[in-house]
């Protein structure tokens, strides 16, 4: 009888993980919208009011704590090497780490603007993609406060069922 208070136990607390752990990959979709949107943000004073490069801009945003969870940006030149296309290796960056395809694509759209023209074209493509940001955050947002404590709840009460079937 122990045994099987103790399985009963391990099942609930096995299914409340589950629970948890679902609501927090939402959690962090929603937190990394947030990151890339600084991102946008840092991009477009470097390009519009410095009036930076593409290779100073990756330095400036490299060094850049708050942008420390956009680990590609790690692998993104500092300078210009003979025969390397900064738009592939930009591409290439963002595609190796497994992002949500609605930030890749806003990600992929942000290294193809920055050195594309003249400062003024790249602020405003950078704030029009601001607004699409804005937008999927919104979605994320939603998506957390909707379905986070439905899992955290279903989880733990479909841990409880478990539990209970097994005594």
């Amino acid at each position: 009888m122990l045994l099987r208070l103790a399985a009963s136990a391990a099942f609930a607390v096995a299914g409340g993980m589950v629970g948890f752990a679902l609501a927090d990959k939402l959690r962090r979709e929603q937190r990394l919208c947030a990151v890339i949107g600084c991102l946008l943000r840092r991009a477009a004073f470097l390009v519009g009011y410095r009036c930076d490069d593409v290779y100073a801009v990756c330095a400036e945003l490299k060094r850049d704590s708050e942008l420390a969870p956009l680990t590609f940006l790690q692998s993104l030149p500092e300078s210009y090497e003979s025969g390397a296309d900064f738009r592939d290796c930009w591409e290439k960056a963002v595609k190796s780490q497994r992002y949500g395809s609605e930030e890749e694509a806003v990600l992929l759209r942000l290294g193809n603007i920055i050195g594309r023209s003249d400062s003024a074209s790249q602020l405003d493509s950078i704030r029009a993609l601001e607004v699409t940001l804005g937008e999927v955050e919104a979605r994320r947002r939603e998506n957390y406060l909707r379905k986070g404590r439905l899992y955290r709840s279903v989880g733990l009460l479909f841990g409880v069922m478990a539990g209970i079937l097994v005594i």
